[in-house]
């Protein structure tokens, strides 16, 4: 049958790749330079090879089971998923979700730092404070990196200016 996990998994990247491409310019601003281009290109770019990539799977797989003889069975190379890896995937799926809907409203800092402290605690990690130091040390770099590295401007800090018009 064509509709393996490993399928599933790939189509569903290419729609929530193709989804944050499409919802990208909103959330990223380049104001600056960065080779010669806007600085959305490398995160369209990323984007972009991720959908492609998984594209390409999907349509691998699709010449392969056309290839097969129908007694041939399942796939050797098809992803085995558990409850373990399902939850994992909705647990990394319903947070990058919520920090992308939450991003402009709450900002870069408070939205990413919920977002690293909340995998670290879906990943095992059980102590408060260790998890809360590495996730502003983990976020604080990486906003320089996307600010000073990538020359793209994030929204930092909830916007309260806005509703006091």
């Amino acid at each position: 049958m064509f509709l393996t996990s490993r399928n599933i998994m790939s189509v569903g990247i290419v729609v929530l790749s193709g989804f944050a491409l499409w919802q990208l310019p909103d959330h990223v601003r380049g104001d600056n330079q960065l080779f010669g281009a806007n600085g959305t290109l490398l995160p369209a770019l990323a984007l972009a090879i991720i959908c492609g990539l998984a594209a390409l799977d999907t349509l691998r797989a699709a010449i392969t089971v056309r290839r097969q003889s129908p007694s041939a069975g399942a796939p050797s190379d098809d992803v085995q998923l558990g409850k373990a890896s399902v939850a994992g995937i909705l647990l990394v799926t319903i947070l990058a979700g919520l920090f992308a809907v939450s991003l402009r409203t709450v900002g870069y800092i408070p939205a990413a730092t919920v977002l690293v402290l909340a995998l670290m605690f879906g990943t095992g990690g059980r102590n408060l404070g260790v998890n809360l130091l590495i996730s502003i040390v983990t976020v604080t770099l990486l906003y320089l990196g996307i600010r000073f590295g990538l020359g793209a401007h994030l929204q930092v800090w909830p916007d309260f200016t806005n509703g006091a018009g």
